[in-house]
């Protein structure tokens, strides 16, 4: 299958009138937002920014997911943000916005967190890591490569009664702030509390970096995400 995600970012003053997107629809927004820091320029010249981190997933209906993320550095205060989104998938053409306020993310604001716009049907409940060194054969000799084992708790809705996402799908991929693409990390099910387990292993790490996790549950033809995030450790 064939899908193509175009995405238009717009900075609005506030007060501005802010859109709504329909929750509905094969392509529906979840947008989040946390702050961070990041470095500009380099040697003497380097500084450390505020910015904005973005993800915006599309929850699906009878499609395969979609996702992007980005940063807006310097964030104005008091602006909305405004995301349009534009899907070419089977011949069809889909277009939608989603609209928010801009966090407030400052130096002295580092970890402001804003997941308004995101359902809570799936969960991310804990991100750990386990950090090792493995022996691999390069060319018939042997090189020790670190490793950082990640572990990413799963929960479905709230903690009470039978889950109704029991036995379905639910995986969790991830990306590092600094590369460019999603990688698939590990799948499994759901049991029978609404919660999972899943474990995938990243190679010679970048120490410090952002890691990025998206887990995703499946409900019939629907796509449910829970993004977390934490900084590497190995």
């Amino acid at each position: 299958m064939t899908t193509a995600l175009a995405i238009l970012v717009c900075l609005t003053a506030a007060g501005a009138s802010a859109a709504t997107a329909d929750p509905g629809g094969p392509f529906a927004p979840n947008l989040d937002q946390h702050c961070a820091t990041q470095n500009s320029g380099s040697g003497p010249m380097t500084t450390v920014i505020p910015v904005d981190r973005i993800t915006l997933n599309l929850e699906t209906v009878g499609y395969p997911p979609t996702d992007s993320n980005f940063s807006v550095a310097k964030p104005p205060p008091g602006a909305t943000l405004t995301v349009t989104y534009q899907v070419w998938v089977h011949g069809v053409y889909y277009s939608n916005f989603v609209s928010a306020p801009l966090a407030p993310c400052t130096w002295d604001n580092p970890t402001y967190v804003d997941a308004s716009t995101w359902n809570d049907h799936v969960t991310v409940t804990g991100v750990s890591q386990r950090c090792e060194t493995v022996s691999i054969g390069v060319g018939g000799r042997h090189a020790s490569v670190r490793e950082d084992v990640v572990t990413v708790n799963v929960a479905h809705g709230p903690s009470y009664g039978p889950s109704s996402y029991a036995g379905r799908s639910v995986w969790a991929d991830y990306w590092v702030v600094g590369q460019k693409a999603y990688t698939s990390g590990a799948s499994g099910v759901f049991d029978a509390d609404g919660k999972a387990t899943l474990s995938f292993v990243i190679l010679t790490p970048t120490t410090g970096a952002e890691l990025d996790v998206l887990a995703s549950g499946q409900a019939g033809s629907r796509t449910f995400p829970g993004h977390s995030w934490t900084t590497i450790t190995c």
